[in-house]
């Protein structure tokens, strides 16, 4: 090697050093799961800092971690990869510039990593569990485009890639009207062997168990095994469906009929039996028609899945019907629903002189009045026998505002939390994890599926019993949940940037 090749690698390797995060668990900690105190787990590296206005990623995948300290848009960004357990830090090359939103399945071979260019074309990135880094490839088989992956859970077994083909009307979810329908794709990690076509005009899919569901604008509704691509038809003529995640042998459809009045049937898989559980004679005004009211068409299934109702134009329940026998059950007057919680919907009630809110069980015709007040921006997170925990957003805003707690069986009203994030959540100790947003930050990346853009963030802990709170770390650009353990963060800003863990017990 000449004295000038020398000094070329001499130099490299400086650089890469100057530029590596530095380990920064107790020698006592290393390789400790799960970690019960707040950690450094990296250190950014020496002489980081960190720019304002830049997204800095980290992404979790087992007890994988993967983070860099450089912009997406730095043609020499470095992604690193940490094992939080075994305390191991590498650079993870297969992660290169230009790629961005990895994604992980389980296949039976172990973890293999997914990832979209900036075009949104979707690559395989690397074989977590194997190794050594590989050279990330386009999945085989898929056209050109932008994708849109709808699983990719940490358990799944193969990733499914949705391409949007262009309809000639305004219509989504509905079979036969020429609307908006997707092709189908799904892959399972292996790099040589190319993507399985599974429809090319679906108008809707569900994932229930280890099958899709999948309904083609021709009417029809298959079930399809997304490792082999076999398909078992199961109900032909249907306009739209609703699964039913609680109960997979049963499925809510809609009759392709006359586009005027259809009816809607609870079909039970295994025996072909249906029963009449509604009719929706709105349908030329269904599945997005009427912008004004996007909702009509589709059924409504309580979180337990042992109710299904129909909201009518103008918002309120049409019908409602047990999905054990298909019987229909009688509705209260109301104005709309909002979302339901176990067995029970949360109806608005009235909204003039006063805004009343009321869970509704459908089997028992319980109401139990949980608000009567002014109107507002009101949402209901957490239902506990008597107990309920609603958020009222401030006025302006849809991230903060004051969490209250209300005894359903005296009526009693307490304020618990008076500036909280609209995403808090109460841990067992009855503190509350609070994730306030802060300034947006235009450099997040962009998969072809929601808007570029995300915030930094700030986390604290209240304690409601004195209004005490507790900063975990200000500007955060990315954090993960660890299940029972608690989240890793990014924290690039303040006195001790780096990939930080926090011990949370999520009641």
């Amino acid at each position: 090697m000449s004295h000038r090749s020398t000094r070329l690698a001499a130099l490299t390797a400086l650089v890469a050093a100057c530029h590596e995060p530095v380990r920064d668990v107790p020698e006592a900690l290393a390789g400790a799961c799960p970690i019960d105190q707040p950690t450094r787990l990296v250190a950014a590296p020496p002489g980081f800092v960190a720019d304002p206005d830049t997204w800095y990623g980290l992404h979790r995948f087992g007890d994988q971690l993967l983070f860099t300290f450089d912009a997406l848009d730095d043609p020499g960004r470095v992604y690193w990869r940490l094992d939080r357990c075994d305390g191991e830090l590498a650079e993870f090359p297969s992660l290169a510039p230009g790629l961005h939103n990895p994604f992980s399945i389980a296949t039976p071979a172990g973890r293999v990593l997914y990832a979209n260019d900036a075009l949104g074309a979707r690559h395989v990135v690397d074989r977590l569990d194997v190794a050594g880094d590989d050279e990330p490839r386009p999945v085989p088989g898929l056209p050109q485009g932008t994708a849109l992956n709808f699983t990719g859970e940490l358990s799944s077994p193969f990733a499914t890639f949705a391409f949007r083909q262009e309809g000639s009307a305004r219509v989504y979810l509905a079979a036969g009207l020429g609307g908006e329908t997707r092709a189908i794709y799904t892959h399972a990690g292996d790099v040589d062997v190319p993507a399985l076509l599974l429809g090319d005009a679906v108008v809707d899919y569900a994932l229930l168990g280890d099958a899709l569901l999948l309904h083609d604008d021709s009417g029809e509704l298959r079930r399809v095994d997304p490792l082999t691509g076999a398909s078992e038809p199961l109900l032909a003529g249907v306009r739209h469906f609703t699964p039913i995640r609680a109960d997979p042998g049963k499925v809510l459809w809609q009759e392709l009929g006359d586009d005027v009045a259809e009816t809607i049937f609870l079909r039970d898989l295994a025996t072909g039996a249906d029963v009449a559980v509604a009719v929706n004679d709105f349908a030329q005004s269904s599945w997005f028609r009427d912008p004004e009211q996007p909702e009509l068409g589709r059924v409504l299934v309580t979180a337990d899945g042992s109710v299904a109702a129909l909201p009518g134009p103008g918002g309120p329940l049409v019908a409602a019907a047990r999905l054990d026998t298909g019987a229909a059950l009688a509705v209260p007057a109301h104005r709309e629903p909002r979302g339901s919680f176990g067995g029970e919907f949360n109806l608005v009630l009235a909204d003039e002189p006063e805004h009343v809110e009321a869970l509704w069980d459908p089997l028992t015709g319980a109401l139990r009045e949980w608000y009567r007040g002014p109107a507002g921006d009101l949402r209901l997170r957490r239902v506990d026998g008597d107990s309920v925990e609603y958020f009222a957003t401030d006025p302006g805003t849809s991230y903060t505002g004051v969490l209250w707690r209300v005894d359903l069986a005296t009526g009693a009203r307490r304020q618990l939390v008076a500036r909280a994030s609209s995403s808090a959540a109460r841990l067992a100790d009855d503190r509350y994890f609070l994730a306030f947003y802060g300034r947006q930050l235009p450099g997040a990346p962009f998969d072809g599926s929601r808007h570029a853009g995300a915030y930094a963030y700030d986390l604290k802990l209240v304690d409601p019993s004195d209004g005490l709170y507790t900063t975990i770390a200000e500007g955060v650009t990315a954090l993960a949940s660890l299940s029972d353990e608690g989240l890793v963060y990014l924290a690039p800003h303040g006195d001790e940037p780096g990939v930080w863990a926090y011990p949370l017990a999520l009641q």
